[in-house]
């Protein structure tokens, strides 16, 4: 081989060689931004349990907090499983598909082959969720918030701040198109959402579920003077009366049903103080679904709207 040719290899293998190096550079600077890609997927989140880093955008969602089921669906969020209420309110017919029925208590087994990537759960299942914070990043949230300021919440949490203004801006849509219509029915009559448990009655405000926010909030509807000074006013939400003061709480319009599914009314509806309620006597008076009305998430306030705008404009 020529002194020449020698050069020319020389210089070729050279060139392979850093060639070589910095494909391996590529490869490592690669590997570093997948490894950051990963940990910016996960958000930190302050939840009633403490700080708990959880996927921003999680695709197996376990929820045992049954009335967050539906703020997570209207967010197109893949849950795998849920509690046993969930399956039985009627407003998440056809939504419910594929989903798993853990049922009413924490079954870790279940819960464990549901193989969850996030769980959501109440502050009240306590001892629980040190168990279930084993499984899979665990939120606990306690009830309270209203609709508006928990989706978007669960929209930081979960990436999907933008199917949560979507949504709210469809909502503020049909409202608006709702409240002239109910106004002009009602006037300025007042409204009452009531539940029977035996003879104890339930009298519900804005902000403890029961379509209340919807009543008195979205379509700012009048409540009673006592409902306003014991369920609005104070208390976390709804008060507890005897059937004697029935009649001072009562609205012009009452939507009205059981605690739960085929609960007692413990004879309300056949006593003569029942009877003799202006409500009743003028046929203003509608049966609510205590499952769908129990829920105060999206979905269900869309059924609960179009069946309190109906019951009041027919």
């Amino acid at each position: 081989m020529t002194h020449r040719c020698k050069k020319i290899t020389a210089a070729f293998f050279a060139l392979l060689l850093i060639s070589a190096l910095a494909a391996c550079g590529n490869q490592s600077a690669n590997k570093g931004s997948s490894s950051d890609s990963k940990q910016e997927e996960t958000i930190t989140y302050k939840a009633e349990n403490g700080t708990v880093k959880v996927p921003k955008h999680p695709k197996r969602v376990v929820v045992l907090a049954d009335d967050y089921y539906g703020y997570l669906k209207t967010l197109g969020i893949h849950v795998v499983g849920a509690s046993d209420r969930v399956f039985k309110n009627p407003y998440f017919k056809g939504k419910t598909d594929g989903v798993t029925n853990i049922g009413d208590g924490v079954s870790e087994e279940k819960i464990i082959n549901l193989k969850p990537d996030l769980i959501i759960v109440w502050t009240t299942q306590g001892a629980d969720v040190e168990k279930l914070e084993k499984i899979a990043p665990t939120v606990a949230l306690k009830y309270g918030k209203g609709m508006r300021e928990q989706l978007e919440d669960f929209g930081k949490m979960t990436g999907t701040e933008d199917k949560a203004e979507k949504w709210l801006a469809e909502w503020d849509k049909k409202v608006a198109a709702a409240k002239p219509k109910v106004q002009k029915a009602v006037g300025d009559k007042t409204v009452s959402i009531m539940q029977t448990n035996g003879k104890e009655i339930y009298v519900f405000g804005e902000k403890f579920g029961r379509g209340g926010s919807i009543v008195y909030k979205e379509l700012g509807l009048n409540a009673t003077k006592l409902t306003k000074e014991k369920a609005i006013s104070t208390g976390p939400g709804y008060t507890s009366i005897s059937m004697e003061k029935l009649p001072d709480f009562a609205g012009d319009y009452i939507f009205i049903g059981p605690w739960q599914s085929g609960g007692d009314d413990g004879g309300v509806f056949d006593t003569s103080i029942w009877k003799n309620l202006g409500a009743v006597k003028s046929g203003h008076v509608y049966k609510i679904d205590p499952i769908g009305f129990y829920f105060s998430d999206p979905i269900s306030l869309e059924g609960q709207l179009k069946f309190i705008t109906d019951s009041l404009t027919k």
